[in-house]
């Protein structure tokens, strides 16, 4: 899971592409947003089976 969340690090970049710092806190949110989807998404899930 960590390899993953790097790679989506990656793609998002290391770098803001807003200069103004509300804009720049506005990117960091959605940012942030996105990569808690990811990890939703990449989840296991499991199930019982009786």
């Amino acid at each position: 899971m960590v390899e993953t969340r790097k790679h989506y690090s990656k793609l998002l970049g290391d770098k803001l592409s807003a200069r103004n710092f509300d804009s720049q806190v506005k990117e960091i949110h959605a940012r942030v947003a996105v990569l808690k989807k990811f990890t939703i998404l990449d989840r296991l899930h499991t199930h019982v089976v009786t």
